[in-house]
């Protein structure tokens, strides 16, 4: 197994939770970084749509309050701004029921995995964070997650419990300076 930091590719490899919670921790974070203009309701319809599968994973199944939570982010009709963060959220619910499935159907697997990745993908399109962002911190959750999923030897379909969330850092928003929109970015800031 390599452990380049750009071969995202390995995600398939993890626990099937621990994949959903590597597109949860994603989503949440493109939310934390949506333009600060992006009316409240959005960001926290996300927010409360990360939290719900949070717990799906900590559980090892998506309850019927969760799903309410999950649905209801889900199926919310977004501004501009924040359409890419709400793909990101239907591909993240896709890869809840993906998981879940797997457990009884083998099939599923691969639908969990590519469900992560457009999540992943669909982030790409956000203003406020561009594909090279988004690739480093899903590698770095990758990384944290592959870590935390060994150390408390999880197996293929089990439920991440206490012991792998408290081996992860928090996803915090941005410093103000972080958030602006690509087009008025100065390029030059790249490099500094």
């Amino acid at each position: 197994m390599s452990h380049a930091i750009f071969e995202l590719e390995t995600i398939r490899d993890l626990p099937m939770w621990a994949q959903v919670l590597l597109a949860s921790r994603l989503t949440r974070r493109a939310a934390l970084w949506l333009n600060p203009d992006t009316p409240p309701t959005a960001r926290e319809l996300l927010l409360a749509g990360c939290d719900a599968v949070d717990r799906c994973v900590q559980a090892g199944e998506r309850s019927a309050a969760e799903l309410v939570v999950i649905e209801r982010a889900v199926r919310h009709s977004p501004v501009r701004c924040a359409r890419p963060v709400f793909d990101a959220m239907y591909f993240l619910a896709d890869a809840a029921y993906a998981a879940e499935s797997s457990l009884d159907f083998e099939a599923a697997e691969p639908a969990c995995s590519g469900s992560v990745q457009k999540s992943m993908a669909a982030l790409c399109e956000l203003d406020t964070l561009n594909p090279i962002q988004v690739r480093i911190f899903a590698a770095a959750d990758l990384d944290s997650l592959r870590f935390a999923c060994h150390e408390a030897r999880v197996g293929r379909y089990d439920a991440l419990g206490a012991d792998v969330f408290a081996r992860l850092a928090p996803v915090l928003p941005p410093d103000a300076k972080d958030i602006r929109p690509r087009s008025t970015a100065d390029p030059a800031d790249e490099f500094r």
